[in-house]
């Protein structure tokens, strides 16, 4: 029976096909709960452990990165900084976690968006929209619990994604990476 459960399981990792993800183990629970009003926002526990993937990704890749953690409703529930990062690695880290909020998407994917659109890009500066790939929503059982936002690589969303992945299980995909603008 063990052995059919295994070989359904990895069936419908290979078919691509997640088993539904189970949000009370992430989200705040219980009395805090209760006083906060809120179920659906991600604990500070979950925040603390999709942190730690965030830099662990960093040190075996050899960068420095700044993560931020936010609650739906835009509070910091965690945030780290690792030695090295200058004032815009943290500021640009902060944005692109308060830009998910704004948008309920990636950064990256509004990134695309707003590729070769100056206009685009005009009327989001002015609401605060850093579109620039590094912030993901954590999405679970199809719920967005709070979002992330990693600065001070040039893997910023690599990061992001594989402690979401390994934290809270899968995630949407990653927007496409578009090529690069011709030069003029």
């Amino acid at each position: 029976m063990r052995q059919l459960k295994i070989f359904a399981m990895a069936l419908a990792v290979t078919a691509g096909i997640a088993s539904a993800q189970n949000i009370d183990k992430f989200v705040v629970s219980g009395d805090a709960a209760k006083k906060a009003k809120s179920k659906g926002e991600i604990s500070a526990d979950t925040a603390e452990r999709i942190t730690q993937a965030c830099v662990d990704f960093a040190k075996e890749k050899k960068i420095a990165v700044t993560v931020f953690i936010l609650s739906p409703t835009g509070q910091i529930v965690h945030a780290h900084r690792m030695d090295g990062q200058v004032p815009i690695n943290i500021e640009t880290a902060l944005l692109k976690a308060k830009s998910v909020l704004y948008t309920r998407d990636s950064t990256h994917a509004r990134a695309n968006m707003v590729a070769n659109n100056l206009a685009l890009q005009l009327r989001w500066s002015s609401i605060g929209v850093f579109p620039t790939s590094g912030g993901l929503p954590i999405m679970v059982d199809d719920q967005m619990i709070g979002a992330i936002g990693v600065g001070g690589s040039n893997q910023d969303e690599e990061c992001a994604y594989a402690a979401l992945t390994s934290v809270v299980g899968p995630q949407p995909p990653l927007a496409e990476k578009l090529p690069p603008a011709p030069q003029r």
